[in-house]
């Protein structure tokens, strides 16, 4: 099949739309390899830390194979990173700039399947999660052809527990919710009302983190004292939990430059393993802040 190059619509990365990319099998059904070989999976990366790869994604992305390409969304992990063996790009998906990026991955991907290419679509935690995986989907099967899926181990459960955090503890909390920070067009998401035995974990909020804490009391009627952690690239050897409360962490996060990939957990369960000691002498605007092998017992070796 020879490759074919749509032009751009206007936009500044001059970048087709999804639409204006060529069909890749014709045909009543879709197929998972084409004519030419080409085949595209998605893979789940989980939270960051290579030893929690599954056993599937680790053999193909350690397999030496020169008609592979990988395309990496941008918060996967250095680590994971560097056990690619082959081509690989990373996805431009700055703040702001989200759909353009997105696009420009289906460009990519297009391109690959066209030459009979091996796409590899890496993406971070479980890609369907709040990952586009589904969207990822479909827009594959419109152009005739159906990913190959491997999931991720997700971050909205593995993170917390990583910085020794469980989503739900007897006596403490008994239900979870998973919200991302950002919906379509950059919209909030609804909040549920505060329950005391109620875990909210927020997956791709760092960056509107004060404008959540503030909606949450405002809102969903939560106590401005609720306990509030983030663990920040978890699983990596630079992990950091931070801890403060809805009226604090906005500030603390600021103040630390939390970045992403982060996830967020609100809720009394933050404070369940914590020490006693280390809460009693914790200066509540400055927050806590815990290392990676903070607690031995809840984290890899």
């Amino acid at each position: 099949m020879q490759a074919q190059k749509p032009s751009g619509e206007g936009n500044e990365w001059n970048i087709p739309t999804p639409a204006s990319l060529p069909i890749l099998h014709h045909g009543p059904k879709t197929v998972q390899t084409l004519a030419n070989g080409g085949k595209i999976t998605l893979v789940g990366s989980g939270p960051g830390d290579p030893d929690l790869l599954t056993i599937a994604a680790y053999k193909l992305l350690s397999s030496e194979d020169d008609n592979t390409l990988f395309i990496c969304d941008r918060l996967v992990s250095q680590e994971i990173l560097d056990i690619i063996q082959g081509e690989k790009k990373i996805a431009r998906k700055l703040p702001g700039c989200a759909d353009l990026a997105q696009n420009e991955i289906y460009q990519w991907s297009n391109d690959a399947l066209q030459q009979g290419k091996h796409v590899i679509r890496l993406k971070i935690g479980d890609p369907f999660v709040f990952g586009r995986g589904g969207e990822e989907v479909l827009h594959f099967r419109s152009k005739g052809i159906d990913p190959i899926v491997i999931p991720g181990v997700s971050a909205a459960f593995s993170a917390p527990l990583l910085g020794s955090i469980p989503v739900t503890h007897r006596g403490v909390a008994n239900q979870v919710v998973m919200c991302t920070g950002y919906g379509r067009e950059g919209t909030s998401p609804d909040l549920i009302k505060y329950h005391p035995e109620q875990t909210i974990v927020f997956l791709m909020a760092v960056g509107r983190l004060k404008e959540l804490s503030e909606r949450l009391q405002r809102m969903a009627g939560y106590p401005a004292d609720t306990p509030v952690g983030i663990i920040e690239k978890a699983g990596c050897p630079d992990q950091r939990t931070v801890v403060g409360d809805l009226k604090t962490i906005g500030d603390i996060a600021i103040q630390h430059n939390v970045q992403a990939p982060s996830t967020i957990v609100v809720g009394n369960v933050v404070r369940v393993l914590l020490e006693e000691e280390d809460i009693a002498t914790t200066d509540a605007l400055e927050g806590l802040i815990l290392p990676k092998n903070y607690n031995t017992t809840m984290v890899m070796a």
